[in-house]
């Protein structure tokens, strides 16, 4: 069964979409490189739509005392995976994770 191609406006309407979120992300990965957001307040459960889309890794890479060296480690060493996003973690994890990156 064929489907109906999609229209330009409904394109346009996805496109817009996506592209606030990036910008959205963007904006908090900001806040966190100028320190205006704790770990804590990052990894801690959110509803905050455009938070729990960011990858773990970036999240942790743009805490000026973490890195991307440590950041990487301390996943690798948790085994969670680089394409995880803060959304998806456990509770646990963010605890664990919050204890390792102090």
């Amino acid at each position: 069964m064929a489907t109906t191609p999609v229209g330009f406006e409904t394109r346009e309407r996805i496109i817009a979409g996506v592209l606030e979120l990036r910008q959205k992300m963007n904006i908090v990965l900001d806040q966190i490189k100028d320190g205006s957001r704790s770990k804590s307040s990052v990894l801690q459960p959110t509803e905050e739509f455009a938070l729990s889309y960011i990858y773990v890794v970036k999240a942790l890479e743009s805490f000026s005392d973490v890195g991307k060296i440590r950041a990487r480690q301390v996943l690798d060493e948790m085994k969670i995976s680089h394409k995880l996003k803060l959304g998806d973690l456990a509770d646990d994890e963010r605890m664990s994770l919050l204890r390792r990156i102090q």
